[in-house]
């Protein structure tokens, strides 16, 4: 009698052509789509490195570009050649973390039809923004790259975190913070980052795009690229930052990531992080250490619990933060304004350069 698969087996096969039917509706470039009438804003802390390419993917395509160099010690604002640069010389008030608020003070004052949000380590094809507003329909979207990954550590960890995400199924208001296009006046009519869900949130993307309603994401490997994370010790931190509040269901989230590599015929679980990787444009041998991958991403996901229970700090861009904090408190000088309610950052244009007052 020839032995059964087991349900795990069945499990990886079936992950395997979802990853495929993924692929299949991959957003591509479409060179056809109008330009649009956008601000992009990128909030920028320490990200020296990887501004300049990131503003010059942008500005061809954009109306403006802002860049909000949030109190960085790098450089980063006198590398962003182009862009407008909005300077945050303190530190986030109490209920707020630093990149909604950075988002919010860029999108300050802004008169364009859409905004794009576009994280410092991301680079775009020259007509990413006007592809993804030309394929949806709804006050929002977003596009999650292809990812540029250069050590052993994220090549192994990060490629799996993506192939488990597609695999386990895109959580219920999935958006990427990499690239989130919003029609402004949606983005006002809600308070945008200084909404009280989202001004203190480490998955401000999906808490915007929650709020905002009809929210669509995509996969574009060819539209973006981007460096996450720089070696273990920062791919450990954003990890354990972010995912426990990405994954809300532990025992869901945790089966899904460890029954693959649980069951009796672990080499299932091998070729699909192979084939998985294949069609991510990511080097395939690395799915011979899915095991230890899996294994090692429930240690993360278990870290990023614990810390969410106990408020033991995450240390992300040298500040602290606290997840599952919850506070309503809004600092003044983002108490509700004319624009939207969110309010504003006081500043003064000089030179191409917005300086906040302290």
């Amino acid at each position: 009698m020839k032995p059964r698969p087991s349900a795990a087996s069945l499990a990886s096969v079936a992950g395997l052509a979802r990853m495929g039917l993924a692929a299949r509706h991959f957003l591509a470039p479409d060179h056809r789509a109008p330009a649009l009438d956008v601000r992009a804003i990128v909030p920028a802390r320490n990200e020296g490195a990887t501004i300049a390419a990131c503003v010059a993917s942008l500005l061809a395509q954009c109306t403006e570009v802002v860049v909000v160099d949030d109190h960085s010690s790098d450089g980063t604002g006198e590398a962003a050649a182009g862009a407008t640069v909005i300077s945050l010389d303190d530190e986030p008030a109490a209920g707020w973390l630093g990149k909604p608020r950075a988002c919010l003070a860029g999108a300050e004052g802004a008169s364009t039809e859409w905004l794009a949000f576009v994280d410092a380590d991301v680079v775009v094809d020259p007509v990413a923004l006007a592809t993804m507003a030309a394929a949806t329909r709804a006050t929002s979207t977003s596009i999650a790259g292809g990812l540029d990954c250069r050590s052993f550590w994220e090549r192994l960890l990060l490629v799996e975190l993506g192939l488990a995400l597609v695999q386990e199924g895109l959580p219920r208001h999935f958006a990427s913070g990499q690239c989130l296009l919003v029609r402004r006046r949606a983005y006002e009519a809600v308070h945008g980052h200084g909404h009280p869900d989202v001004r203190a949130s480490v998955v401000d993307d999906r808490d915007l795009a929650r709020i905002l309603g009809g929210h669509d994401a995509r996969l574009a490997p060819r539209l973006m690229r981007a460096r996450m994370y720089r070696g273990l010790g920062d791919l450990r931190a954003g990890l354990v930052k972010n995912q426990a509040a990405l994954h809300p269901r532990p025992l869901r989230h945790l089966v899904a990531l460890l029954a693959p590599v649980a069951s009796r015929r672990p080499w299932a679980a091998m070729v699909v992080s192979a084939g998985g990787r294949a069609v991510a444009g990511q080097n395939p041998f690395y799915g011979l250490l899915a095991p230890l991958a899996r294994v090692g991403l429930a240690g993360l996901y278990l870290e990023s619990r614990w810390r969410s229970r106990t408020g033991r700090p995450v240390t992300w861009k040298g500040r602290p933060i606290v997840l599952g904090r919850d506070s309503r408190r809004v600092p003044a000088r983002f108490a509700a304004g004319k624009r939207g309610g969110g309010g504003g950052v006081p500043g003064r244009q000089r030179s191409g350069v917005v300086e906040t007052s302290s």
